[in-house]
């Protein structure tokens, strides 16, 4: 009787939730839909993205920098999923000494500035199409391309690996981590944990506030030197073009909380996106 009981809370407070969503969704502008598509890894969209990261106070009190152009396409399917296509391609400018965790374990070597593109990242996720959920969840493998236009900037070169996603919705409330792990030459065996939670404020339509950053862990770092933690927020805006088109802005600032020698005090986080109908 215990067990059925529980059995049948559950299911109550689950369809509680799910029409508390639905209820939230229909009450959603067109603005907040097109924030909310920006700010969801699974939602099905075609955009171009950038993720685009300055960081301060790495080896000798310089600066880093780090720019991703990321395009995005959603394929729907008759057999009961969307697959998502993810590219990242990242181009950095960094100072030797300086540690970039998702470059690898190692501090980077040269003199100076060296400036390149690192190696390139495809990501493809496969979103199971479940109804009456509260949340969505995507999942599949990604290669690394040795892409690299010098080795100061190379990154996991030749590798592969497995992601996941989880993602939902409740009240004004966005939430969900992307999870990912990753092998490649030179021992590069690196954790990234991805956490997303925005809050979607009703003072300017489709404008947001909360936290989107990358937690890495090396696993073939110095012990001390495996863990990059930041902690702050970032906001941003989603306006809504005409034709479909939509252009999402966000700018964040973030302190890191654990860092390798050689990695960064802070960072300056700043995107821009184009949604294509």
């Amino acid at each position: 009787m215990n067990k059925l009981r529980v059995t049948f809370a559950g299911a109550f407070c689950l369809s509680v939730f799910c029409q508390f969503g639905a209820l939230a969704q229909d009450a959603c502008d067109e603005a907040c839909q097109a924030a909310r598509k920006a700010q969801d890894p699974l939602a099905d969209v075609r955009a171009i993205m950038t993720d685009n990261t300055i960081s301060f106070g790495t080896a000798d009190e310089q600066t880093g920098y780090g720019f991703q152009i990321q395009p995005v396409y959603s394929i729907p399917t008759e057999y009961g999923f969307n697959f998502i296509a993810r590219g990242i391609l990242p181009v950095v400018g960094v100072h030797n000494g300086a540690a970039f965790p998702k470059l690898g374990p190692d501090q980077i070597g040269g003199t100076g500035y060296t400036w390149g593109l690192s190696d390139i990242m495809l990501q493809g996720f496969l979103v199971p199409q479940i109804e009456n959920l509260p949340f969505k969840v995507g999942f599949g493998p990604q290669v690394s391309l040795r892409s690299r236009t010098d080795d100061v900037v190379g990154g996991p070169g030749w590798g592969a690996g497995l992601g996941g996603v989880i993602f939902g919705f409740a009240g004004d409330l966005s939430y969900g981590a992307l999870v990912a792990h990753h092998w490649g030459e030179d021992n590069f065996n690196l954790t990234t944990v991805q956490p997303i939670a925005m809050y979607n404020l009703d003072l300017f339509g489709g404008s947001y506030v909360g936290y989107n950053n990358s937690v890495t862990y090396n696993w073939t770092a110095k012990a001390g030197d495996r863990w990059q933690v930041p902690v702050g927020l970032t906001v941003g805006k989603t306006f809504v073009l005409d034709g479909g088109y939509a252009v999402d802005a966000s700018l964040g600032g973030y302190a890191l909380a654990a860092r390798p020698e050689g990695g960064a005090d802070a960072q300056l986080k700043f995107g821009l996106s184009v949604f294509f109908p």
